[in-house]
């Protein structure tokens, strides 16, 4: 999981981006189901890529993620960051956590990004660290305790699934 925060009030422009970046991602999350194929969650993202005013400009990756922060599965050949695409065509499954990465370097605005990390459901998604996706929590004050809180919702979250998946022997 990836915010930005800013100095002062974000501009129109940072805006505008952040909105762009935000359709990425929530379009991304439609196509997360159990039994769908890993590159058909990446085609939808760049399809929603293309219809943005900026989307020639940004990046977009989604993996897994465990005990590294970019494992599998991989959902696309990517070769920017040397991803093979080996599990592309394989159906996610319940249980799975994915990384959703959407992000642009602009000259006037900066660096604008969000990681959004997400799990595979039985009837689809649930996303923990959503907190501070909006420009509303882009001041630096804002940003710091968005990140935070989500980051606590999230090491709980996982403390969960980890304790559901290896039960305490007593």
């Amino acid at each position: 999981m990836s915010r930005m925060a800013v100095m002062g009030q974000p501009t129109p422009l940072m805006r505008e981006i952040l909105n762009e970046i935000r359709f990425v991602q929530d379009q991304t999350r439609v196509a997360i189901a159990p039994g769908r194929l890993r590159r058909e969650v990446y085609e939808v993202g760049r399809r929603a890529i293309e219809q943005c005013k900026f989307g020639k400009s940004f990046g977009f990756v989604t993996h897994g993620m465990g005990l590294i922060a970019h494992e599998a599965p991989r959902l696309w050949h990517n070769d920017e960051i040397g991803y093979d695409g080996a599990h592309a065509e394989r159906a996610l499954e319940a249980g799975m956590v994915l990384s959703i990465e959407t992000g642009i370097k602009d000259p006037e605005a900066g660096f604008i990004k969000l990681e959004d990390t997400v799990i595979v459901t039985e009837s689809g998604w649930e996303a923990y660290g959503d907190s501070g996706r909006d420009a509303k929590a882009w001041t630096a004050k804002g940003a710091s305790f968005v990140a935070l809180a989500s980051t606590l919702l999230i090491a709980q979250k996982f403390r969960e699934v980890i304790a559901e998946l290896y039960p305490q022997k007593t």
